[in-house]
Order: structure tokens, then sequence, then C-alpha cells
């Protein structure tokens, strides 16, 4: 019934005719023809305004007229409908999700710009992307696929998302948009956007917008899996792979997973000069990934970190020359309240803390040469001060006093206080310059050559080129060859990751530790190197197809390693303690990346109902070298993981008077698990799970230009339908993991909104 149901969607769909994804307005489909509403100027590829068809690069762009109609309440609900971008939610504490672009899997390898302020970590933690990244006051967001390190250094390694925010028009004074939402489950979203003309050249915006999601209560969703039950949170005992264990430590008797989310933004615009602020947090269960018998889901479980960002820019236009000058301070911190309990911490509270400081300044020039070669040049300097993830403390860290803490679990008879904690502080910085030229020695022919030089006093140097061509052998066609490199900088907190557990067998006179991850300071970048052909087509001024294959390889990856084997650090001793076996991440690997999309855009209408439709269709594979054979005879790659090598999306924006709706669908292959893998002679395959259909729908009512009433279903199918996460194995049969990461039921939520 359920794949009848789909079918007939997906019929449905496509009887409403193909469309894509260069979308702009929506409203203006009566008077703008498709080819009008795709050329739109874009900022993110070269970091100076152009055509987005003639950008050395696979840009998208959503506009905010599709935001609106497609109810998107966060950059989140944004990602799920691009093409090459596969979202597994809910499956890992730190993160929350994982978004996985052309099979790079990770939102640590992609960056996230505000008016093209970086509003991601500013040392590479990945963060959860949920309702802490607004898309309210956008005018557009552009998304980048593919290396961009050229520009914008590290972490941009498989792409760029940037996140432009509304201008008032000329003939306006005020803008104000207010909204008010609320659905199952205990969910609640409410916004808010003002920008406000103060005088001539100058003007305030202020942004801001609130979430809390109660969650489903996944024991009654999925009643008949074992591995999700309340049983444990009604005794107090828990059936770990451990054993039973009854944590001394309080459970509240049911199961409770919220989530909260909330960012404000704030810029004031004098002239040239520019000063903006942004903040935001969230707040994820820490359970996330571990069934209930192995972790406790409780709403004061959890991990909250938050990220602010202050900029102040100016901009000069001199003759031929554009002066653009930044200065930029951002913070992360992990609350000192977050903390796990599971099966690791004998499921009694453990607490995590981590902060980091950066301060840069940035100057570039853009030089008009002549009417065919620009020129844009830029340096730039950082500081970084870091205190890397915390291991396990027995207690949060008092941010008023000096940072110290103790390990979990160490307090004992001669050591009532516990063992001391290992605290990094970390003080580095990096010096970035830039060079790129735009050169078009014909209307229909460009060409783009840039670079860029870091040296960074942690871990090294980088350069990191960029080539481009742009060529349109007729009005309708456009061709662009491109080729890019990147790198993933280590973040502080991986390069210092520490984690593992001590024991005493003597009331405290000495501690022992089987197991400890413990930090190497040398950990290296990850580089990439990306060959691209992206090809359009329009068929008429309505009708385009995209095509986009891509290589991409990536050298030095980030694995765990014996340090008796690698590193040679500690010689099997911590900080005076003897550890049975020390892991350690390594430098070690290559991965391969290759695939491609097609993409169909139409814009269509009958009588007075407009169509903005889309279709694409997505692959990717590949293989990782397993590091543990990579020189030895025999050797042989693994496929891989966070993937489901076919993906299909159709959607359309529909609108008829005062009446807006758009369904969209996705249609999940088989996707590839990060776990155990099943080995056949000297070929390994990942082991897998089965994909899914999420048909995902938001109607719209304006009963005036003012006011209007909208209403978004997620999951209208209602499937049980299960994600990808780390290191789950379907063999075993003590796990303290899930078969497949459980998701979200149908859920409906609807809404007030106020325009002025």
């Amino acid at each position: 019934m359920r794949i009848y149901r789909t079918v007939c969607c997906a019929v449905i769909m496509i009887m409403s005719y193909y469309n894509g994804y260069g979308q702009q307005d929506t409203t203006k489909l009566e008077d703008l023809s498709l080819k009008e509403l795709l050329d739109v100027k874009v900022v993110t590829a070269s970091k100076t305004s152009q055509s987005s068809g003639m950008a050395a690069a696979t840009v998208m762009v959503v506009s905010k007229d599709q935001i609106r109609m497609r109810g998107y309440q966060s950059l989140l609900d944004l990602i799920v409908d691009l093409p090459d971008m596969k979202v597994d939610d809910k499956i890992y504490p730190g993160s929350r999700n994982s978004v996985t672009v052309r099979g790079i899997q990770g939102q640590q390898n992609f960056v996230i710009l505000l008016d093209g302020v970086k509003i991601s970590s500013p040392t590479d933690e990945a963060l959860p992307i949920m309702e802490n990244y607004p898309v309210n006051l956008a005018e557009q967001v552009e998304v980048l696929y593919g290396p961009a390190s050229a520009l914008y250094g590290a972490d941009a390694v498989s792409g760029v998302i940037n996140i432009i925010t509304q201008k008032l028009p000329a003939n306006k004074n005020m803008i104000l948009d207010a909204s008010a939402m609320a659905g199952s489950y205990g969910y609640i979203n409410h916004t808010l956007f003002l920008a406000k003309k103060l005088s001539t050249g100058a003007s305030l915006t202020i942004s801001g917008q609130y979430n809390y999601d109660s969650q489903p209560d996944y024991t009654k969703v999925y009643p008949n899996d074992a591995q999700l039950s309340s049983t444990p949170f009604q005794t107090g005992t828990f059936n770990t792979i451990y054993g039973p264990m009854k944590p001394l430590t309080p459970v509240t008797p049911a199961y409770q997973a919220p989530t909260i989310a909330y960012n404000i933004y704030a810029a004031l615009t004098l002239d040239g000069f520019t000063f903006s602020v942004f903040s935001n947090y969230s707040r994820t269960p820490s359970a996330y990934s571990n069934n209930t018998n192995n972790a406790v889901y409780n709403k004061n479980v959890f991990i909250g970190q938050r990220v602010t960002t202050a900029n102040a820019a100016y901009k000069k236009l001199f003759n031929r020359f554009v002066s653009s000058s930044s200065l930029t301070a951002s913070n992360y911190t992990l609350d000192p309240e977050s903390n796990y309990r599971n099966m690791f911490t004998g499921m009694q509270p453990v607490y995590k803390y981590s902060i980091s400081t950066t301060f840069k300044a940035e100057q570039q020039l853009d030089y008009k040469a002549s009417g065919k070669l620009n020129l844009t040049a830029g340096a730039s300097f950082e500081s970084f001060s870091v205190i890397p993830q915390s291991a396990d403390l027995d207690d949060p860290v008092n941010t008023n006093d000096n940072i110290q803490g103790s390990y979990a679990g160490t307090d004992s008879y001669y050591r009532p206080e516990g063992l001391a904690a290992m605290f990094y502080n970390i003080n580095y910085y990096n010096i970035g310059s830039y060079f790129q030229a735009l050169y078009a020695p014909l209307k229909q022919l460009s060409f783009t050559l840039g670079a860029r030089y870091d040296n960074n006093s942690r871990y090294g140097s980088s350069f990191n080129p960029r080539l481009g061509m742009v060529y349109k052998p007729q009005q309708a066609t456009t061709i662009k060859l491109l080729y890019g490199s990147a790198y993933l900088a280590p973040s502080p907190s991986d390069s210092y990751a520490q984690y593992g557990s001590f024991t005493t067998a003597d009331s405290g006179r000495t501690f022992h530790s089987s197991f400890l991850h413990l930090p190497n300071p040398d950990l290296k970048p990850i580089r990439s190197h990306n060959f691209e052909l992206n090809i359009r087509q329009y068929l008429n001024d309505n009708f385009t197809v995209t095509a986009d294959g891509y290589y991409t390889v990536s050298n030095g990856m980030h694995t765990t390693a014996d340090d008796n084997q690698s590193t040679h650090l500690y010689n099997n001793t911590f900080d005076g303690v003897h550890v049975d076996y020390i892991e350690v991440f390594v430098n070690q690997g290559r991965q391969v990346n290759y695939g491609g999309s097609l993409q169909l855009n139409l814009k269509h209408s009958i009588g007075n109902v407009f169509f903005n439709s889309y279709a694409s269709v997505s692959y990717v594979g590949g293989e990782v070298d397993d590091p543990n054979t990579e020189n030895q005879a025999g050797h042989y790659d693994a496929q891989l993981p966070f993937i489901s090598p076919w993906m299909f999306r159709i959607g359309t924006d529909m609108r008829a008077g005062k009446f807006t709706i758009s369904p969209r669908l996705l249609l999940m292959g088989r996707q590839n698990l990060s776990g155990a893998r099943d080995t056949l002679g000297t070929a390994i395959r990942l082991q897998t799970i089965s994909g899914y259909a999420l048909l995902n729908l938001s109607a719209r009512y304006a009963f005036s230009k003012r006011f209007s009433v909208f209403m978004n279903v997620s999951n209208a199918l209602n499937q049980q339908y299960r994600s990808v996460g780390y290191g789950m194995d379907l063999t075993k049969k003590d796990t303290e993991l899930f078969y497949g990461q459980p998701e979200d039921p149908i859920r409906i939520m609807g809404g007030l909104n106020f325009h002025f």
C-alpha cells in the first residue's frame, strides 16, 4: 500500500511538470520567463557580484519566495530538498544530524555564511543544522557545490552556503514580518524580521527565531522495536550491553528528547559601513545514536552549543577599485551543563566543556581593469584561542573560576576530589592571501584563475588553486569546466580529542586505564581535488535541462590508530597513569568520490494556475582505502559510508490566486551504513538499510497582502523510515545502537504570518 501511494504521488507530481533548482521569484511567473528567473546575481562563487550562469562554479539559488511557498523554517528544511545532498537526522549527540554532499560526509566539510560572514563554528566543529540557522531573513540562499578553499580557506571542501539577508527596497521605509507556528508533538516556532530606514544611507535590521520541539515519543511510534522501550525509565534499571545498571542519579520515568534552537541577528548600515551581530544556540539530546536500553532520554540530558559572531565591514569605491575591509570576532561555547548518560558512564551524568574565540581581519580589493578583465585580491589574519572539548568530567565546569575539573568516576577514599582532568589551552594564528582573475576574451567565453595560500601556526601551510572555463557556444547552452582544491583543517577538538575511563584497585592511591583516546597535536588537514563538468541547455525559455558530473580525490583522511604503531606519543602512559591501549587520530588513507546529477526545470501555467516545478536524479559512488591494508598485497577498497547511490527528487511550487501549495517528494535508494562490513574475497561491501519515500507538503492562503495562514506536513505518507548512524552493525545481537536510526512519523504544523 505504501509503495502504491508513493508511485501515485510521483505520477501526479510528474504530470504537474518538471522544474529544477535555479529558482527565483515564483510570484512573478506570469511576467518573467524561466530563463530570466534563473539568471540571478550571486556573490558566493567569486566574492563579487556576477550572473549565476557565468559563474565558474555550480551555484544554486533558493529565493525568499520559494522559502515562503515551501514553508522552510530552517536551513535544514532547505537542504533536504537540494540535489546531491543527503541528511541523516538524530544520529549523533554533538551534531544531531549529518549532511553528506556528493558523498563527502559531515557539515564540518562546508562553510555557512551570513552575508559573506562565517557563522558556522569558528574552529570547525560539526554543529547541528536546525532552527539555529535562519532562513526567514533571507533574500536568497546561495549554495555553492564543490571546493572553495581558493577563496574561503579552510573547510570549504564540499561547498559553501551563503544566506543573503533581505535589504530595504528604495521605495520602502520599513518591512515587518512576523510568524507564529505550532504543531504536533509539542512543536512551536516563532520568527520576527524588521528592517527600518533610519535616514538617507542608514538602516537597521533585526531578526529573531525561537523553536521548541518536544519530539515524538519513539517508544510509542515504534512499539514493536525492542530497542525502543519505556521500561528502563519506568523501572530505573537499564539492561545495557554491559549488564543491568541502576544509576544513583534519578531518572525521569518517561521518554523525553526535546530540542531547543534560537537565533538573533541585528545589523546597522551607515553608508558604506555595516555593523552586525549574529548569535545562535542549539540544544539536542545527548542520547542520540544510542537505544533506550543504553542511554537516558531525559530532557536534562543534552548537548548545548552557542556561536556568536560580530562583524564590522566597510566598502568603498575608488574609480575602478572596490575596497572591502572587515573585522570579525567569533565565539563558540559548549554549555557547561552539557552531559551524557549512557552505558559507558554507568548511566550517571558526565559533563563536557569547550570554548573557542577567534578574531579575523580581512582586506579585499576588486579591480575592473577593462571590460574583459576583473581582478580580485585579498589578505586575512586570524587568531585563535581554544580549549578543546574536555574528557568526561564529574561536575560542570565553573566558568567563573579557573577552568578545572576531575575525570568522571575517579573520586575515591584517597582522592576525594578525583583525578585532575587535563585541559588544553591552544593558541594559534592563520595568515591567508588569495588572488583571482576573471578574463572574458569573448562575450560567450570566460576564464577564471585563482589561488589561495594559507600558513597556519598549528598545522602548516596550504596552497589551493582554482581553474574554471565557462563557454556558451550558443545562447541556449552553457558549458562549465571546473577544477578546484580544498582542505579540511583538523579541528582542535579532533586533534585534542580525549575519552576513555580510569579505574583504581587501591582506593585512589593509583589509577589504571584499559583504553584511552588521546590527543595528536600533529594531525594534519585532509586535502581534496575536484574536477567537474556542468552543462545547462534551454530547450525553450521556460524549460531547461542541467547535467553535472564530478570526480573528487581526498587524501590524508582522519582515522584512528594504535599509538604504539603510529605516533609513539605516549608509550602506554598518560599523566603518570598506565594505559593498556592508547588510540589516536592519524592521517591515513584516501577517498575517491564520483557521480553526478540530472536536473529538469519547467515553468508552466494552466489558465490562472502557475507551476514552478523541478525534478532531479543524483548518483554518487566511490571508495575509501582501508588504511590497515593500504600497503599490503591484496589491498582492497571499501564503499563510501553515509550515501545512497541513487536519490530522486520531484516537486512543484503552484500558485492559484491567493492559494499556494508546494508538494515535494524525495525517493532515497538503499543506504550504506558506516559500521561493520561484509567481506567477500577481496571485495568489501558496507552493510545497507532500506531507502525511503519522504513526502513533504506546504500550503499557504493569503487573506490579504498583510495576513496569511500556512500549514506544513512532513512525512505525509507516515513512513516508518530510518537513517544511517555511526558504527551500526546489523549482525550484532547486543548493540547499544540502532539497526537504522528511527525518524519522525507524520507531523502537521500550522501558523499565522503578518507582513507589513
